[in-house]
């Protein structure tokens, strides 16, 4: 027996003190990733999200839901642009905040001017005012903290403490996360719920009884509880940022699929009692997805007007952007030069503090201080070597995931999560922007410490190997 065999049933002093180590390393996760709010250089977008939380002082200050509604002629085509491009959940906090801290409409900057220099910005109302700012970013840093949790679970999940512990450090240590979760943006909210929903997959899939009598009725609300947190997580991961639909998808794909394997392995037939019931589980599923679609329009009253014409407009717009985007900076010119991108904004991951070059100029003093800090975080990559042994450590995660070691729920979500979410950044990104690629920053974290920790317990369990032979010997 090596090492690592551990005892089902650890004594209630000895779970009690992991326990308080485990919540004592969280929180103390957790403060480092709020501890650098305050540093963080400013990005022209951080304007244009609190000009876009008008829309809580329409909707809850002003109840005047005519404001946010679709419509052909809008009374402000700009807002109405932003609000169906980006996601909702995100402004509604902003504004939450800042009405909480004392401020009003009135105190709202305008939307950051970019055909316009920092200076015309700066003096003419479109930057936000450094109290109000920072009070919107406390809520995406608040958020971006709290991913440590899921994190450290799904670590769990998928290979014990030491997972649980290198993973959750990969993610709050990461400066590309840290960075931009704790500008007053969508990434903080998109980072936790995006997480929450490949967590609330993995408690949704395990097997479902195909009766449920009064002896598997506690077991019957549990499940319509894990469905129903599905749901709501989904809704909320959606609202938070679009680009969410790759895990989404994922989830419920990975779920959808394992349900009609099992279907199909059982030859579609009629199960006995207490067999877990694949039918089940897909109306489950279904119902996840009936509360996420539901959470979603809920938060989305824009769409309220006209639900089957929004999602074409929405799609437009977002491929319009991006266009936009790639003829003003460049985009890339092939696969090699995607995969390039990949490289050096994934492993290598060095922060990129702005995509315009001009705001070197204007934001480098800021840069200098935060660099300075102990807050930047740090880049586990950070070099072509560091970027190779952490891609390294990746694959022999990925394949540990493979071969079947670990919770078979936590194995299946995360594997089809960074099955989706990888390729999609990849391929779908068209220029070599950091934050763009921040979905898949959480999935390589996981991988990458399934490989470590498959690296140290192989190396361990043949430095026990080699002590028994010797004891043997001797």
């Amino acid at each position: 027996m090596t090492r690592y065999n551990q005892t089902r049933n650890p004594e209630p002093g000895t779970r009690n003190s992991s326990l308080i180590s485990h919540t004592l390393y969280l929180v103390l996760l957790a403060a480092y990733v709020l501890a650098g709010v305050a540093l963080v250089p400013f990005h022209g977008d951080e304007s244009t999200l609190l000009y876009m939380s008008r829309d809580y002082a329409y909707l809850f200050l002003d109840h005047d839901l005519n404001r946010v509604l679709y419509s052909d002629n809008p009374v402000s085509p700009t807002e109405q642009h932003l609000r169906l491009l980006n996601g909702t959940l995100p402004k509604y906090l902003f504004g939450l905040a800042w009405h909480g801290a004392g401020f009003t409409p009135a105190d709202l900057n305008e939307q950051w001017d970019w055909s316009a220099d920092w200076n015309y910005n700066q003096q003419t109302g479109h930057a936000p005012r450094p109290e109000l700012l920072l009070t919107a970013r406390w809520v995406s840093a608040l958020l971006l903290a709290a991913g440590v949790v899921p994190m450290f679970a799904l670590g769990w999940q998928l290979g014990g403490a030491r997972v649980a512990y290198l993973a959750s450090l990969y993610y709050a240590l990461s400066p590309a996360l840290l960075l931009n979760g704790r500008r007053a943006m969508m990434e903080g909210s998109v980072t936790l719920f995006s997480l929450l929903v490949v967590l609330a997959g993995v408690w949704v899939l395990r097997p479902l009884p195909s009766n449920l009598g009064r002896g598997s009725a506690r077991g019957g609300w549990k499940q319509l509880l894990a469905t129903t947190v599905l749901g709501l997580t989904a809704g909320l991961a959606l609202v938070s940022k679009h680009t969410a639909l790759y895990t989404v998808a994922a989830v419920f794909g990975a779920g959808g699929g394992y349900w009609c394997w099992v279907w199909l392995r059982q030859g579609f037939k009629p199960l006995a009692a207490g067999k877990p019931s694949p039918l089940k589980g897909l109306v489950m599923l279904a119902f996840s997805g009936f509360v996420g679609v539901m959470v979603f329009l809920a938060l989305n009253p824009a769409w309220w007007r006209a639900p089957l014409t929004v999602p074409g407009v929405v799609l437009q717009l977002r491929a319009d952007l991006l266009q936009t985007q790639v003829n003003v900076f460049g985009g890339y010119s092939g696969l090699l030069d995607q995969i390039g991108g990949f490289w050096r904004q994934v492993l290598v991951a060095l922060p990129q503090y702005y995509e315009v070059p001009v705001w070197q100029r204007y934001i480098g003093d800021q840069i200098a201080r935060y660099e300075a800090s102990s807050w930047r975080g740090v880049s586990v990559g950070g070099s072509a070597v560091g970027a190779a042994v952490l891609a390294v450590m990746m694959m022999i995660g990925g394949w540990t995931l493979v071969r079947g070691r670990g919770n078979v729920a936590a194995r299946l979500m995360v594997g089809a999560w960074a099955l989706v979410v990888t390729p999609a950044t990849l391929l779908l990104t068209p220029l070599e922007w950091q934050r763009y690629y921040l979905p898949v920053y959480p999935a390589v974290g996981l991988l990458a410490a399934v490989g470590v920790d498959e690296v140290i317990r192989r190396i361990l369990n043949r430095h026990d190997a080699k002590n028994a032979k010797i004891i043997e010997m001797t």
